[in-house]
């Protein structure tokens, strides 16, 4: 289906523009950093198209090889930009972070969905379940590791360089490993190893909160 991606994107993420000027200002960052994720996904798109003729490989190289190395490239780019630029405070850098991916992973699902349909005819909802609580947790977990990662290294020159490859390495790791399990005979495993990811973060920022406002009753 021609220019799919695009429909999308004017469906989908032209309204995150529109709601950014009335919100206000910490919602505004989290619209913005949405709508940016959804544009890394327009570009990459792009680029993995020209890759594939380029390459000429079949669907599983390249979905192990190469889309997880230029997708997890260019979603860190904005949130190394903001580390550097703007602020590294760790909240923030959370909160972008894990906004980026779900922009992504909402403009990646939605392009997916429609030409899924279109060829189809429908899908069901264990295909939306999987879908959603893999690749759309996967995109999220991998930028917010890096985000989170850039905290703590960002004002350490010596471990600042080789910590960011670091950081982006494990994030394209994690991707080509789910990537390759998905579309093997483990499929369901793949599928749950972001949602087990995903559960083991939130219950350590709960651990993690919960001390810090302990801390300050007692203050």
């Amino acid at each position: 289906m021609e220019n799919v991606s695009y429909i999308v994107f004017i469906c989908f993420a032209l309204p995150f523009v529109l709601g950014i000027p009335i919100v206000r200002k910490r919602t505004r960052l989290v619209l913005l950093f949405t709508f940016i994720g959804m544009c890394c996904c327009l570009f990459i798109s792009e680029i993995n198209g020209l890759l594939n003729k380029v390459i000429g490989q079949d669907m599983f190289y390249l979905t192990t090889n190469t889309t997880p190395l230029t997708e997890e490239l260019i979603k860190a780019l904005p949130i190394l930009l903001y580390a550097l630029f703007i602020s590294s405070e760790r909240q923030k850098l959370l909160t972008i972070a894990f906004m980026t991916g779900l922009g992504f992973a909402l403009m990646e699902n939605s392009t997916i969905l429609v030409v899924t349909v279109v060829q189809q005819g429908s899908v069901d909802i264990l295909w939306a379940l999987i879908r959603t609580l893999g690749a759309g947790l996967l995109h999220s977990l991998c930028t917010t590791s890096v985000g989170v990662g850039i905290s703590f290294i960002r004002d350490q020159k010596k471990m600042f360089l080789c910590g960011t490859f670091a950081l982006l390495s494990q994030a394209i790791v994690y991707h080509s490993v789910y990537n390759s399990l998905i579309q093997s005979d483990y499929k369901y495993l793949g599928a749950a190893m972001p949602m087990v990811t995903y559960l083991i973060i939130v219950i350590i920022l709960v651990i993690v909160y919960r001390k810090k406002g302990k801390k300050k009753e007692t203050a």
